[in-house]
């Protein structure tokens, strides 16, 4: 259909989906899966015989003490673990409500894992995998176990599991691999008629006393402290310890790779302040939030060693001038509303306020004449 082209396109790893031969999940048969049938029978022999059967509300209260135990034996280490939790027990209570299927295993009559997992078409999509893991051999014990239980109880053939994405965990990430997947499957982000389809391959633009740059490789330190700096950042709306998309440890490649990622989806246009063209990075400034009908959000910060000398207003003037003039958006900007330094900077780069909520004051821009950005395209060698 032309009325979705052009389009660009992105994934991230860590996202895709693991699919496994369902018959092959739930026997281990075969000597690839040696070393889950060894952790099976480690099991039974310390154990016994695996019990696993579906739970019911009247498990409410038992599942809760298993997911209790799981969060001391797992404390959170980010936002999103700690969501995640929170939602398997919401979700544990509406199963038979969605048409999902829930069963945990036993060991001397306490639940000591859990599996919430729906069937769509020749597919059991495995939604949550819980175990305790002072037990050992309990996750491959627990996964078969469920496989072969669902398997069982519709008398349907089928033909994968879905064990959904591993979050980039490295330690989860090896042990679905070693399960032998069929294939991984990639989600990808995508955008119709992104503006940033009109964006030259490298781009640097002028105004004043600041230049702005693709961001390159050697940026990485200065945009993870950008991105870490909490109390500069706190105007900015955002704070990395409650960002639901990073989902391992803080590094100099985690921010980069996400702002690599929103730019090749289209999500977003971003820029590196440097006050020449090729000095260090010295704040960010970025046209994200694309509408349909042609409005875009500018955004701007400067580390704060570089805060009060005019980088930023020169910064978010040759922004909005670009965005207006070469990629034909209407620029619109926020700030809080007790951000008055931010409110002068934007009134200052040629934008005039519109409107307010409880938070924000918004912001349209109408161009000045006093700082017309020098625009070029370039390759700039790291």
């Amino acid at each position: 259909d032309e009325r979705f082209r052009p389009f660009m396109y992105a994934f991230d790893r860590k996202w895709s989906d693991y699919l496994y031969d369902f018959e092959e999940a739930r026997s281990f048969s075969g000597r690839k899966y040696n070393g889950q049938r060894n952790h099976v029978n480690r099991f039974r022999k310390l154990y016994g015989e695996p019990v696993i059967r579906f739970l019911t509300d009247a498990d409410r209260l038992a599942v809760e003490e298993m997911l209790d135990a799981y969060a001391e034996e797992h404390p959170p280490a980010n936002l999103l673990e700690r969501r995640e939790l929170e939602r398997t027990r919401a979700l544990f209570g509406v199963c038979q409500t969605l048409g999902f299927y829930s069963a945990g295993l036993l060991i001397e009559g306490k639940f000591a894992a859990l599996s919430i997992g729906e069937v769509t078409g020749d597919m059991l999509m495995i939604h949550v995998e819980k175990a305790l893991k002072r037990y050992e051999g309990i996750y491959p014990t627990m996964y078969s176990g469920f496989v072969r239980l669902i398997g069982e109880h519709l008398e349907k053939p089928f033909k994968v599991v879905n064990r959904e994405d591993d979050s980039g965990d490295p330690g989860i990430r090896t042990s679905k691999l070693q399960y032998h997947p069929v294939s991984i499957e990639n989600k990808y982000l995508v955008h119709v008629n992104s503006p940033a389809l009109r964006m030259p391959q490298a781009m640097t633009l002028q105004c004043g006393s600041v230049v702005l740059t693709e961001l390159r490789e050697r940026d990485k330190r200065a945009y993870m402290l950008l991105n870490t700096d909490v109390e500069n950042n706190r105007y900015w709306g955002y704070d990395y310890r409650e960002d639901l998309s990073i989902t391992g440890p803080v590094d100099e490649e985690t921010f980069f790779d996400y702002v690599q990622y929103d730019m090749r989806a289209g999500d977003s246009v971003n820029f590196a302040v440097r006050l020449e063209e090729n000095g260090p990075m010295i704040g960010e400034a970025v046209l994200w939030n694309f509408t349909s009908d042609g409005y875009a959000e500018a955004g701007c910060r400067i580390a704060r060693e570089f805060q009060g000398k005019g980088y930023g207003r020169a910064a978010f003037a040759a922004l909005a001038d670009f965005g207006t003039r070469s990629l034909r958006l209407r620029i619109m900007a926020r700030c809080f509303k007790e951000n008055l330094p931010s409110c002068r900077m934007i009134t200052a780069s040629g934008f005039s306020r519109c409107c307010s909520d409880d938070t924000y004051y918004y912001f349209n821009y109408h161009g000045k004449e006093d700082c017309p950005p020098i625009v070029r395209c370039c390759t700039v060698s790291d």
